[in-house]
């Protein structure tokens, strides 16, 4: 089951690269560029897991990941323009499913 998960997981991100970069080039064609923080809590215990999602959201342009607390479970990071967490990592789901929370 742990190979579906990550197939899809990989499906999923390369989807969310694309539609993040046609996002991005749009807001930058218009000016539409709000930076902002943004403190998102993750349900991972594994650090595993916990990398891999950071990396997914690193990968993905428009955001980037500051700092992790592994203790705490929670990522800072950097936003091309505020968004929701479910906006963020749509990822998660799919990280859970692949190596497990």
């Amino acid at each position: 089951m742990g190979f579906v998960w990550g197939v899809r997981y990989w499906l999923r991100l390369v989807r969310e690269i694309i539609g993040s970069i046609i996002d991005v080039s749009k807001r930058c064609m218009n000016g539409d560029i709000d930076p902002c923080l943004i403190t998102i809590d993750m349900g991972f215990e594994h650090t595993a897991s916990q990398i891999m999602l950071a990396n997914s959201i690193t990968y993905t342009p428009g955001t980037v990941v500051i700092d992790m607390d592994s203790q705490a479970k929670t990522i800072l990071l950097g936003s091309i323009n505020p968004r929701t967490k479910g906006e963020i990592i749509p990822m998660e789901p799919h990280v859970e499913g692949w190596l497990g929370k």
